[in-house]
């Protein structure tokens, strides 16, 4: 008997199957390992940018209302090493006329000649003025004193005669009347300038998401607004140890200022903020971490004596 040619064998073994099951195996292990590591690594690198953007929103808010305070002249109200209350200046303005002991007019917002008269926003019952006093000792007997507003009222009759006002150009727009408490030293005269100020409020406030945001609020018409957020999110306050928030206060000799008594001989303040990321990530293979970032600077106070 004639035997048939042996046909070309088709398929692959079982020994051929498990080693390349094997290989692709190890390459996908690899290649997944690769990917998540490129994907926790770009998570990474947005909650970094994303954590100094909200430091950058603190740092282009907090030093620029802090250098503005006097803590000489009464803007530092009180502090904790996570909390400031302070004093923020609404606007300035002079004296127009003096009405009475305990009332003061000033010229209007718009006019015409020169711009006496600015704020951003209306001062209201509740809000600081602070009356620059011209004593009979001269110069060196020059300071502000401090008024609590107890009402503001508008109308084109006010300064009716003034040096600061055009009687044509000017005569129909309003100008205010400021009646304050305790009662205006004799000092205070016509062309004394104002300085009008509201207190204000930075701490950490906790959301409804159970974190934590630098926040500002204002004590307005006798009560405090609720707290807005403008940065954030940031490590929880504590009294001791890491904080999102930590105030130090010193003195011109560079002594820490610890006790609200001694609010005024406050010269700088030194501000640590600590941000965190929303989202914990990590190198693949570790365990995730929330991300943490921190920035701090010193802002020295203004018209120390």
């Amino acid at each position: 008997m004639r035997m048939n040619a042996m046909r070309p064998r088709r398929g692959y073994t079982l020994a051929e199957l498990l080693i390349t099951l094997t290989m692709l195996s190890v390459i996908g292990t690899v290649i997944a390992q690769i990917m998540m590591g490129q994907q926790r690594y770009y998570q990474r690198t947005v909650e970094q940018m994303e954590v100094r953007r909200e430091l950058r929103s603190a740092l282009s808010v907090l030093p620029a209302e802090l250098r503005g305070l006097s803590s000489v002249g009464g803007d530092v109200v009180d502090f904790t090493a996570s909390s400031l209350t302070f004093r923020s200046t609404l606007g300035a303005s002079l004296v127009c006329a003096k009405t009475g002991t305990s009332t003061i007019d000033i010229p209007p917002l718009n006019t015409a000649r020169a711009l006496t008269t600015s704020w951003y926003q209306t001062p209201v019952a509740g809000d600081t003025v602070f009356a620059l006093r011209y004593d009979s000792s001269g110069v060196k007997g020059e300071f502000w004193t401090a008024h609590s507003i107890t009402s503001v009222s508008s109308a084109t009759s006010y300064c009716a005669v003034s040096p600061y006002i055009d009687a044509s150009l000017d005569a129909a727009k309003s100008r205010f009347r400021i009646a304050v408490s305790p009662v205006l030293p004799d000092s205070v005269v016509v062309s004394s300038a104002l300085r009008f100020t509201r207190t204000g409020k930075y701490s950490l406030t906790q959301g409804t998401s159970g974190l934590w945001y630098l926040s500002r609020s204002e004590y307005l018409a006798g009560a405090w607004t609720a707290a807005v957020p403008f940065s954030g999110p940031y490590m929880a306050p504590a009294v001791s140890g890491v904080s999102g928030m930590t105030l130090t206060f010193y003195d011109s000799t560079g002594s820490l200022v610890g006790a609200v008594a001694n609010v005024k001989k406050i010269a700088r303040i030194d501000v640590a903020l600590r941000a965190q990321g929303l989202n914990a990530s990590g190198l693949y293979g570790t365990a995730s971490t929330t991300l943490i970032d921190t920035v701090a600077f010193s802002v020295a106070l203004r018209n120390r004596r």
